[in-house]
């Protein structure tokens, strides 16, 4: 199972969790679907190395963001269904070694906008096979 889908997952809801660090937690906001400008503010605070994720949980499955702060160069996107298949999005065109496969902050925009909006999963190009 996905480290994302352990628990039961809120249907429907975006989420912003926010690590205090070594032992201390996680600071969680959530909120509905229909509030773009809120979740638009979560991920321009998605920088690389900012360790913050925000989350986009659907019945088809969740798109997550990620700025891990052990990864410095990237924010990525994950996409998990609910058969607990993985996929990380990548830049049309990029080479097959992930590690070199980084997303502009508009492209990371627009995956989280189209997993907010559409019934489906995100219709972006060129999803890699994780798990």
């Amino acid at each position: 199972m996905a480290w994302w889908r352990k628990r039961a997952a809120p249907m429907d809801v975006a989420s912003l969790l926010v690590p205090r660090g070594l032992f201390r937690g996680v600071d969680t906001e959530t909120t509905s679907l229909q509030d773009h400008d809120r979740v638009l503010g979560w991920l321009r605070t998605l920088r690389p190395g900012t360790d913050r994720q925000v989350f986009v949980h659907r019945a088809w499955g969740t798109v997550a963001a990620v700025a891990d702060a052990r990864y410095p160069d990237d924010v990525s996107v994950f996409l998990a269904d609910t058969d607990d298949t993985s996929w990380t999005a990548v830049a049309p065109g990029s080479p097959e070694d992930l590690r070199q496969c980084h997303l502009t902050s508009d492209q990371v925009e627009h995956i989280v906008l189209d997993a907010l909006t559409s019934p489906e999963r995100p219709a972006w190009p060129d999803w890699r096979y994780l798990v």
